[in-house]
């Protein structure tokens, strides 16, 4: 049986192989489920695929804004998304109307150096009817652009009386070849006559006659003015 001596020297044993410094604190308890090692695991040789991307950090990102001037109340938190409405150029070429086109020029006859005519010009009548459109179109005229333009056409009148003349020059020489008598109605619509011809019938039009003349007319009419002229029957 041990004696309360020995207890004492038992423990002043124990004190002797303690640490220095520890004092009679005891050892702190182990846990009472120790964690079970943790298995290796292989690293990723790929890139990780759970890692968010830059661009959609950017899409994920919202501003936020804190009312803190009222600390008593609770905090209010709104979510803010720009949103960028691109508007289409050509809407505002839609609110304004186009614009409207250009009238047509009457040629004048100053516009090309032209010549009259050289020899006493030879004059006979002709009945050709002209629609307003082809009367309007007399009255404008023709100035060449180049050297394929074989024509140099315009008009003087009408007077009081609705007499209009148009005369035909050689688009690269001037020369004056032909005249057209044209009575128009000033009043009603514009439509018109053809009531007579002067022509070149000289040497330099190689003695042309009357057909030669008319066909000449009829040819540059309908190539340079998009006119037909038709004799009444």
């Amino acid at each position: 049986m041990e004696t309360p001596q020995s207890l004492s020297r038992k423990k002043s044993i124990f004190r002797h192989f303690s640490r220095r410094g520890q004092g009679d604190t005891s050892p702190a308890p182990l846990a009472e489920y120790p964690r079970p090692p943790r298995k290796l695991q292989r690293r990723r040789t790929g890139a990780p695929t759970d890692i968010p991307t830059p661009t959609a950090l950017l899409e994920q990102r919202t501003a936020v804004a804190i009312d803190a001037s009222k600390p008593r109340q609770p905090k209010i938190v709104a979510h803010v998304q720009r949103v960028h409405i691109i508007h289409p150029a050509h809407e505002h070429s839609k609110s304004s109307p186009p614009l409207p086109p250009s009238p047509p020029l009457r040629v004048l006859p100053k516009a090309l150096t032209a010549t009259p005519f050289s020899t006493k010009p030879l004059i006979t009548s002709w009945d050709v009817f002209l629609p307003p459109s082809q009367v309007f179109t007399l009255y404008l005229g023709f100035l060449p652009q180049n050297m394929d333009d074989k024509w140099f056409i315009y008009s003087e009148g009408p007077d009081q009386a609705g007499k209009l003349k148009v005369h035909f020059h050689r688009g690269w020489t001037g020369m004056k070849f032909a005249e057209l008598f044209v009575v128009m109605d000033t009043k009603g619509e514009g439509a018109g006559t053809i009531v007579g011809i002067k022509w070149n019938g000289g040497e330099e039009m190689n003695w042309m006659s009357e057909e030669e003349a008319k066909y000449m007319i009829r040819t540059a009419c309908k190539w340079t003015l998009a006119v037909d002229l038709e004799d009444r029957k």
